[in-house]
């Protein structure tokens, strides 16, 4: 398949899904009546539709990602014992299926993941979101599902800690850890979140932002000490192409917006609206866009920083439906809709336009069934 057909058939797949998705309607019916009934059985015909057109679409796919090759050799040895520096959890999910099928079947693997990982993105649009159709419309133009055929340990992983922003919102600590400890077991980098989560649920003072933003700007300068550092926790990294770090402009550019938004609607919504329950939310899920900004500008220089930052600005997803649903005024919360829909499908274009690129890879789509396949001795 073309680059061009290519980018076709990704638009095509992102304007299917969203149909579908726009039919996944809130349950306000009565408990126990035929129409509450007939609600969520619709919704789980659209939303089990949903998750089959994307999970054939990414378990089909091949050779698609900046390491898909390097996932399959890094199996390869994690099955025959090698010397590998993925996690305990990714190493005994390949043994474990490459024994139950007599074969390095890596294929299953990389199905594997992209089955729990979109489970648990639908799971938390359905269960967390205001609003499903407005949460899965952000995780396909702002390219988030494509970008789970790359690094697939780390997308699961990312895919656990937007499910447990409810648990660190409920102070339900225990569940909250144990789900941040499983996903490590996966990709050690979520860890992160554990400490930075915890200190986003709290109210910070503007002295606390003008602090970050100090220390962003030290932590920049000393950044040959703080490479030094990383290299330490993550020593795989050393002499490869990661180390030159960096950032998309787009993703700071999204990020900025959404900073912007979040201040605007705080303004816009006045002192008042600091009493209802949403306000914790959005603050919580504002605080993690700041930490996002940071991230992506004064630490870009660390090793695929892009992680930490999608850490944080994953809360997107949950917190841009969540500010909508909260303005009252008819024609304001139109135009905000609007405004977020031309951003999104502007962003979607040039994410595609730029999907081909070395480091993303992900143009064209190719699939295993017309591919000769790896095969190591």
């Amino acid at each position: 398949m073309g680059r061009a057909v290519s980018v076709l058939f990704y638009l095509f797949l992102a304007f299917i899904t969203y149909v579908m998705a726009a039919n996944v309607m809130p349950v306000t019916q009565p408990v126990g009546t035929d129409a509450h009934e007939r609600r969520k059985a619709l919704n789980r015909v659209y939303i089990g539709g949903i998750f089959a057109i994307l999970f054939v679409v990414s378990a089909l796919r091949f050779d698609i990602g900046n390491d898909y090759r390097q996932y399959t050799l890094t199996a390869h040895e994690a099955y025959v014992g090698g010397y590998v520096v993925t996690e305990a959890g990714f190493n005994a999910l390949v043994r474990l299926v490459y024994t139950l099928f007599d074969g390095e079947y890596y294929e299953l693997v990389f199905a594997l993941f992209a089955f729990v990982t979109l489970a648990l993105f639908l799971r938390a649009f359905a269960r967390d979101s205001v609003s499903f159709s407005q949460s899965f419309f952000l995780f396909m133009t702002l390219g988030l599902y494509f970008q789970t055929f790359n690094t697939v340990r780390y997308y699961f992983a990312l895919s656990v800690a937007l499910c447990s922003m409810r648990y660190i919102l409920e102070k339900d600590y225990i569940r909250f850890v144990f789900w941040i400890g499983f996903a490590a077991l996966f990709h050690k980098s979520v860890l992160l979140v554990i400490p930075v989560y915890f200190a986003a649920t709290f109210a910070w003072n503007r002295w606390v932002y003008g602090l970050g933003l100090a220390a962003g700007a030290v932590c920049f300068v000393c950044k040959s000490l703080l490479l030094k550092l990383a290299l330490v926790l993550y020593p795989s990294y050393k002499n490869t192409i990661y180390l030159e770090g960096g950032t998309s402009l787009f993703s700071v550019v999204r990020i900025a917006a959404v900073l912007l938004l979040y201040l605007w609607f705080l303004r816009y919504m006045g002192s008042t609206f600091r009493a209802r329950e949403d306000y914790r939310k959005i603050r919580f899920y504002g605080q993690l866009n700041f930490l996002a900004f940071l991230a992506a500008t004064f630490f870009s220089f660390l090793p695929v920083v892009t992680r930490i930052v999608y850490y944080f600005s994953v809360s997107q997803l949950l917190m841009i439906p969540l500010m909508v649903k909260n303005i009252e005024d008819d024609m304001v919360k139109m135009k905000l809709k609007l405004l977020v829909t031309v951003v999104c499908i502007v962003y979607f274009a040039f994410f595609l336009l730029n999907a081909h690129q070395a480091g993303v890879g992900l143009l064209p789509y190719r699939t295993w069934l017309f591919c000769e396949r790896y095969v190591y001795e």
